[in-house]
């Protein structure tokens, strides 16, 4: 019971949070800079916009567990364009030390993307998540 709980509850609900509250707090920072579009000199303004907005909604999404598989996309191709416009493919010689925090951003979206919102979400709430035989159990 304890193993379910922590597998189909407690698991996808701290990933959410961690994620969801980095993203709102990255997104937030960078979108106080004049709308989200001055934030890094020298970056298109639709780059900034994109990634500044998409990271902001898409950690509001992931934090309520609402469609939090295409926010944890989105929050992927935001941290995965961000990381590529700053090192481009000069990323594959940079020390693993500087990786750690997007890489670690990087998996824990893609777990996300993979594993869903988990039960304590509104995807969860609403069915969305669970397997056709869960979701026949409720009915």
């Amino acid at each position: 019971m304890l193993e379910s709980f922590c597998k189909e509850k407690a698991a996808p609900l701290v990933l959410r949070l961690t994620l969801g509250g980095l993203c709102v707090y990255h997104g937030y920072l960078k979108i106080m800079a004049a709308g989200g579009t001055t934030w890094y000199p020298g970056m298109p303004t639709g780059w900034q916009l994109f990634i500044s907005w998409g990271e902001f909604a898409a950690g509001l999404a992931i934090l309520l567990g609402f469609r939090c598989r295409l926010a944890a996309g989105l929050a992927l191709a935001a941290t995965g364009a961000s990381l590529w416009w700053w090192q481009g493919w000069n990323i594959l010689r940079l020390p693993m030390r500087s990786l750690e925090q997007p890489l670690l951003l990087l998996i824990v979206a893609l777990v996300l993307l993979f594993l869903g919102a988990g039960e304590l979400s509104l995807d969860g709430w609403k069915g969305a998540n669970l397997s056709p035989v869960k979701r026949a159990g409720r009915a």
